[in-house]
C-alpha cells in the first residue's frame, strides 16, 4: 500500500511529545482549511501516534482514507501536542473537554464524541469524504 499524503509529525513540539499529554490527528487541504481527525491522549504520545501510523499504513481505512486519498499528495496529516499532563486522571478529564469544545464548533472526522471512541468505518470514510470534497 503506497502512501502518499504529507505527514507533518509533531514537527513544532516533537519534545514535548516525548512525555504524557493529549494531541489531535488533523488533516490539512491544500486550500489550507483543516479539520481534527482524531483527539487523543496518551502517557507516551509519540509512542501512541506512531502506532496510529503504522494502523494507517495498514489500512488506510483507520483515519477514513480510501485507497485514492491516501495517495494524495496535497492532503496533510498533521500530528500535534495540545497539552503536556503527567496526571492520568487530570489528562483524561482534559482529553474530554476538549472533544466536547471542539464539537460545538465541527465535527471531529473519526471520533464519535464519547470520550475518544472511533466511529465505524463507513462512518469515517464518509466524514473524510464530505471534508476533501467541501471548500
Amino acid at each position: 500500500m503506497t502512501m502518499k499524503i504529507k505527514i507533518d509529525y509533531f514537527s513544532k513540539d516533537i519534545a514535548e511529545a516525548i512525555g504524557a499529554g493529549i494531541y489531535r490527528i488533523s488533516v490539512i487541504k491544500e486550500n489550507g482549511n483543516a479539520a481534527p481527525l482524531y483527539i487523543g491522549e496518551s502517557v507516551f504520545v509519540l509512542v501512541r501516534c506512531a502506532a496510529h501510523l503504522f494502523e494507517l499504513k495498514k489500512d488506510p481505512a483507520y483515519f477514513g482514507f480510501t485507497k485514492e486519498s491516501i495517495d494524495n499528495e496535497k492532503i496533510t496529516l498533521k500530528f500535534e501536542m495540545l497539552h503536556q499532563i503527567d496526571d492520568r486522571a487530570k489528562r483524561k478529564h482534559r482529553e474530554k473537554e476538549i472533544i466536547n469544545e471542539t464539537l460545538k464548533t465541527q465535527d471531529l472526522i473519526c471520533q464519535n464524541g464519547i470520550s475518544d471512541r472511533m466511529k465505524d468505518i463507513d462512518d469515517k470514510i464518509e466524514s473524510l469524504a464530505l471534508f476533501l470534497a467541501g471548500e
